[in-house]
């Protein structure tokens, strides 16, 4: 599926579907709703983003990568833009992110290779995702280590063709934000106003047990007072059928518009799934536009 019109770039995993379903306006004449703002438009010039996911031994104990979606023009899982990008150095460097929101390392992009997926081979200085802060010394946090299996993500500014890397262009760390569980819902501060909106873990899927393709905001009755952090896991997502477990693997803005995108990972008996929300138009609302398969180092 083709989110963006325009031609880009593309590098990783087979598996990917993506869906961004229309803003449905409120009926003219009513009264706003106090949660359905609009969105603002996105800095001067834009910014571009990709996001992967970052193992340390990938690849026969080599650092590597494979893109989960990508922001141009508008949000894309398609593979051949990710390849491009590659191929035309838009992302030559990648920061890499511990399992708290700090910057872990960086990963410096060298080539690709098909293992059977597509990954992205490259350098990586820094520390591993799973511990706080990717010091060297620290000790890994291990909700992390059995839900990530060692991997984080990984974000790289989308640039013009021919980007070269040096110390002075390192990858920018991307504003960072939280979510936590208060009752059944997931709390997240979408726009950084210091209110959390509040989603319904069980609205995430739908009754075949997959990604919804958008999820709506609930009226809270009370502020949340649970503890925000950038990633949560094992949590138990309600409804009938398959037993899914969610992990919040990070919430931050990766598009440089001010609100925040929501990393999600999916457990399932038998499989993985990550998948991207964006309030494309509203707070009140997070629209589904990335899913893939994880990439299995």
């Amino acid at each position: 599926m083709r989110l963006d019109p325009a031609t880009l770039a593309t590098v990783a995993s087979a598996l990917l579907v993506a869906c961004k379903p229309s803003f449905q306006p409120e009926a003219p004449g009513g009264e706003p709703s106090p949660i359905a703002e609009r969105h603002h438009p996105a800095a001067p010039g834009g910014q571009g983003a990709m996001l992967a996911e970052l193992c340390l031994d990938g690849l026969d104990g080599r650092p590597a990568l494979a893109p989960i979606a990508m922001r141009a023009v508008s949000w894309s899982t398609e593979r051949e833009e990710f390849d491009q990008a590659f191929a035309r150095g838009q992302v030559p460097q990648f920061v890499a992110l511990a399992f708290d929101g700090t910057r872990a390392g960086s990963f410096a992009v060298v080539g690709a290779a098909d293992v059977p997926a597509a990954v992205a081979l490259g350098s990586y200085t820094g520390g591993a995702p799973c511990v706080p802060g990717g010091v060297a010394d620290g000790v890994a946090d291990r909700a992390c280590l059995v839900a990530r299996r060692g991997c984080g993500l990984a974000v790289a500014p989308l640039g013009a063709a021919g980007g070269l890397l040096d110390d002075e262009r390192a990858a920018p760390v991307p504003t960072v934000g939280g979510g936590c569980v208060e009752g059944a819902d997931l709390a997240i501060d979408i726009d950084g106003d210091g209110a959390a909106e509040r989603f319904a873990i069980g609205a995430l899927l739908d009754g075949a047990r997959v990604p919804n393709d958008e999820v709506s905001a609930v009226a809270a009755p009370a502020t949340a007072t649970c503890t925000p952090r950038f990633s949560t896991y094992a949590v138990a997502v309600p409804g009938d059928g398959i037993k899914v477990e969610l992990d919040v693997l990070g919430v931050l803005d990766l598009d440089g518009d001010g609100w925040r995108e929501v990393v999600l990972g999916l457990r399932y008996p038998d499989r993985r799934t990550i998948v991207v929300y964006s309030a494309t138009a509203s707070t009140a609302r997070l629209d589904l536009v990335g899913e893939i398969a994880p990439w299995e180092p």
